[in-house]
């Protein structure tokens, strides 16, 4: 039996969008792996070595915001819990400026993961007096262990 009527081609996908997105696919997973690596980057910066007399300034630097702090809470110009906290960030910019140690966002079980006990010890006694409302640190005994922390580390 003979037709006339012609059967149509198979039907095929046009292969421009799956090219397409093949190669946006592509492009965002190099893109994505740049970002990671500049953060990467940006993560293990590295500061210049500290010699002897650089540590021993940044000390001195350190020591004297601390004598700021405690001048401020006897004055009455700012709270014990201020204080504290005050405290806690200088110790912590210390360890940063003197060893390159990021301890300015750690919480206290991460600073106990570092290894460094002074400093776990030190943030540790800040901890009730920074965050409780309630609690009177013993604020002079406190600020000279801070003080005697810092001149004891090398």
């Amino acid at each position: 039996m003979q037709t006339t009527v012609k059967l149509q081609e198979m039907f095929t996908y046009s292969a421009v969008p799956l090219i397409v997105t093949a190669v946006f696919v592509v492009l965002i997973t190099f893109y994505l792996i740049y970002l990671i690596k500049i953060k990467w980057k940006i993560g293990l910066k590295v500061l210049p070595e500290r010699t002897a007399r650089n540590k021993n300034a940044i000390k001195e630097r350190y020591l004297h915001e601390l004598d700021k702090i405690e001048y401020k809470y006897e004055k009455g110009e700012i709270t014990l819990r201020k204080a504290y906290q005050m405290m806690s960030l200088k110790v912590r910019e210390f360890v940063f400026e003197a060893f390159n140690i990021n301890a300015q966002n750690y919480t206290l079980s991460e600073i106990q993961k570092l290894n460094i006990p002074i400093l776990y010890e030190l943030i540790e006694r800040y901890y009730k007096p920074e965050f409780s409302n309630e609690y009177a640190g013993d604020f002079k005994t406190d600020i000279n262990k801070t003080r005697g922390a810092i001149n004891k580390w090398k």
